[in-house]
């Protein structure tokens, strides 16, 4: 559609960043905030004319309309207006399906990130199979939360590469009790970085269950992954030890008292003696 000329003109009265490409000089707070007012008053229209404003990364023509989106979408949030926050966020939303570039949607994905609530968690969870999209989508799910496990356990099953790495470390960082199954799957999967995400989210959980899991992945390790590993087994037995399930938890750290012999894991040892004296 064709971009109101009301709205170019209200574009146009954003700042120019400096010479270092910043926004910290000849900022007139006052314009801009009553340019974004009145953006804001456009409605959807205007949210969708300045979506079709933005141009490649770091060109002349993106800077302005970027600017705006992204204030008049805050503006939503320090004028507490939540029937304008949600049929703002409704629009990025919708748009995350269009074909428009990459990094237009990689842009109202982080708008989602701090703005979006339950209306934008479908939409998000359809770019968790798009190489290149999912790790912005996963960032803006876990950041809203609420209906994001599912999100994420959805697309678990066929994901692949750089998003199901991106999958599972969102459902590490939600950590909720529907994704153990997903998680103990990631723990003994192909990839070393999914694995670790996988320990981590067991820990996250704290449960009893996960306790010869996280040793055994410890155990046959090496390296990175092993450090990783064995710091999931100490996370998963404070948290046991903080929940009453002090017997767990002595269990881990007799394991790792008894095994890491090597020199180079000496504080693994004496972190796990400590505990025990405790």
């Amino acid at each position: 559609m064709a971009v109101p000329e009301r709205l170019k003109q209200l574009v146009d009265q954003m700042p120019d960043p400096d010479e270092r490409r910043m926004y910290c000089t000849n900022i007139d707070k006052e314009k801009i905030e009553a340019a974004i007012a009145q953006i804001a008053k456009g409605g959807k229209q205007y949210i969708l004319g300045l979506i079709d404003m933005l141009g490649a990364p770091g060109s002349r023509e993106d800077v302005k309309p970027h600017y705006a989106l992204h204030c008049v979408i805050n503006y939503t949030l320090v004028t507490k207006n939540e029937t304008m926050r949600k049929e703002f966020c409704e629009v990025l939303a919708q748009e995350l399906s269009s074909n428009r570039s990459q990094y237009i949607r990689s842009f109202l994905c982080q708008c989602l990130q701090w703005a979006g609530r339950e209306e934008a968690v479908p939409a998000l969870g359809k770019l968790l199979s798009e190489e290149g999209l999912s790790d912005w989508a996963s960032m803006a799910l876990v950041a809203i939360r609420k209906g994001a496990t599912d999100q994420f356990l959805k697309a678990w099953p066929t994901s692949k590469g750089r998003c199901r790495l991106d999958v599972i470390h969102g459902l590490a960082e939600l950590a909720e009790p529907a994704a153990a199954a997903a998680l103990k799957e990631a723990l003994n999967g192909p990839d070393r970085e999914v694995r670790i995400a996988g320990g981590a989210g067991l820990a996250k959980l704290a449960d009893p269950s996960a306790v010869y899991l996280l040793l055994g992945a410890a155990d046959r390790s090496s390296g990175w992954e092993r450090i990783q590993q064995t710091k999931h087994c100490v996370v998963l037995a404070e948290k046991l030890a903080a929940a009453g399930r002090k017997a767990e938890a002595a269990r881990i750290y007799q394991h790792l008292q008894k095994t890491r012999t090597d020199p180079t894991e000496k504080y693994i040892r004496e972190l796990a003696e400590k505990a025990l004296a405790s």
